[in-house]
């Protein structure tokens, strides 16, 4: 059956539209491969959603108690994939929603509740799934290669690094800034006379007036922007080459265009973010900016402004973001909608073609490109063969690759491919795991797999799937390992 998506995240003045934000980045991420309903409260700033979403509002009647019964009445369970972002979306809501039998992603940023969702998605730096509490099916998309980054965002991350004198200071606290960070960082950086332009983006529930009669009295040096694209804020932020903002989806934003941070944070949820940043030397650190007086954001303008080796810390950011959390985050939520079937006659034309693929054939034994008559005769053979496994993977009901086990007297051996609009997903591990399930329903027979020593793609896939190292040994003149699998292996 195919899936659709439902996005679930609130946001206002009072909460900060941070979540909202941040969910808005991954459906970016997703809209191009899922259809969609973004779901949000009646009392969230309604504004801030793109006009070219579909929108379904929850009333005022229903609480957060007895929101999954609404969510169920009016989302077929068997057709949405969920994906919810917020601190109210805890372990008896992430239950009632998996009772009710939907396909949950949480998005997570605090490591306190027991997880129910069958995927948690936590892009903090150092995060290991240790240490959450999670039910055994759960699986972690974990550290910023899984970064909830907007498109804009990525494609700047796979930049190079530019580097320059530090004269123009960008400035963003999001949301409602309730501690009005902005305007005692933009009364610290006109004092300085080093900054020569100074541009801050406020949020969306921003709604305090001091910064904009502030603006009035220092019109040549201060520029003030809201309600901002995402091809505004990114050519806001290349006009800048240094930063003040807390380590919350902003800072990612940041470190994708590579820049000078002083960072610190004002809420928990950023506070774990901040801890790792700056032990990997992305940050100017700040601390908590709760306690910042102008005086203090105007002595660490002034460090920042002096500091020696700013530009070990951009070529961190860049090591930290490659540009491709995107791809990894569509391969998790494409591992919750995989399914197998035998493979039938018509799929002949289907697999010689991916059996001539380039990156197939250069990691098979046998690398000479196939003929279509070889591969016919070769097909047909398959069909009639009780001794062979033929699956073909689907991911939402299209074709995505081929696992086959060739069962012998004592053995199996397992071969994997991946069809290429599919890679880079991390799907060749769901692959084999659940092939394996289907597998040892109706053998007992161990699976073996061989795999050239150079192809580490594969060796991790198989590893990942519970596979471990027998030999190394020369076949047909490469290098390989021999991996295998058990039926007691723990499926």
């Amino acid at each position: 059956m195919i899936r659709k998506i439902l996005f679930r995240a609130d946001g206002n003045s009072i909460t900060g539209l941070g979540h909202l934000y941040r969910l808005f980045a991954v459906v970016d991420m997703l809209k191009d491969h899922y259809t969609f309903v973004f779901v949000t409260r009646n009392d969230s700033t309604v504004e801030a959603i793109p006009s070219n979403f579909n929108v379904s509002l929850i009333p005022n009647n229903v609480s957060i108690s007895n929101e999954a019964e609404w969510l169920a009445e009016n989302f077929d369970a068997s057709t949405y994939v969920m994906i919810a972002d917020g601190y109210q979306f805890n372990s008896s809501y992430q239950r009632q929603i998996k009772q009710l039998e939907f396909k949950l992603v949480y998005i997570d940023d605090l490591v306190e509740s027991h997880m129910y969702a069958d995927i948690v998605i936590n892009h903090a730096p150092d995060i290991e799934a240790e240490a959450f509490l999670s039910e055994t099916y759960t699986k972690f998309g974990l550290g910023t290669k899984y970064a909830l980054l907007r498109q804009s965002f990525l494609t700047q991350a796979k930049k190079s690094i530019k580097a320059g004198t530090l004269d123009s200071l960008f400035i963003c606290f999001g949301g409602a800034d309730k501690y009005d960070l902005s305007l005692k960082v933009a009364i610290a950086a006109v004092n300085i006379d080093q900054i020569r332009e100074i541009h801050i983006v406020l949020g969306g529930a921003y709604d305090k007036q001091e910064i904009y009669d502030f603006k009035e009295k220092h019109s040549k040096k201060l520029n003030l922007y809201n309600g901002l694209s995402e091809t505004d804020l990114v050519a806001v932020m290349n006009l800048c080459n240094f930063a003040v903002a807390p380590t919350s989806t902003i800072f990612y934003e940041l470190c994708a265009i590579k820049m000078p941070i002083l960072g610190g944070y004002y809420v928990k949820n950023q506070e774990g973010i901040y801890n790792s940043m700056s032990s990997k030397n992305v940050l100017y650190k700040a601390g908590d900016f709760t306690k910042y007086t102008i005086r203090d954001f105007e002595d660490k303008l002034n460090g920042l402004l002096s500091e020696p080796n700013l530009l070990e810390s951009i070529q961190n950011q860049k090591n930290l973001f490659d540009g491709k959390s995107d791809i990894r985050i569509l391969g998790l939520i494409n591992s919750l909608n995989i399914s197998f079937r035998e493979a039938v006659r018509t799929d002949l034309e289907l697999t010689y073609e991916w059996s001539n693929d380039e990156l197939v054939r250069k990691n098979s034994f046998n690398s000479e490109q196939i003929s279509f008559t070889g591969h016919s005769a070769w097909f047909e053979k398959k069909m009639v063969d009780k001794n062979s496994l033929f699956l073909i993977a689907e991911v939402n009901d299209i074709p995505a690759g081929v696992v086959r086990y060739e069962v012998e007297n004592q053995m199996s051996i397992v071969g994997v491919s991946i069809q290429k609009e599919f890679r880079g997903q991390g799907l060749a591990t769901d692959f084999l795991l659940k092939s394996a399930e289907l597998y040892f329903s109706n053998y007992d027979k161990p699976i073996f797999a061989y795999i050239k020593k150079k192809n580490t793609a594969s060796v991790k896939a198989f590893e990942k799937a519970g596979y471990y190292l027998v030999e190394e040994k020369l076949i047909m003149n490469e290098i390989s390992f021999v991996y295998k699998l058990d039926a007691n292996h723990g499926i």
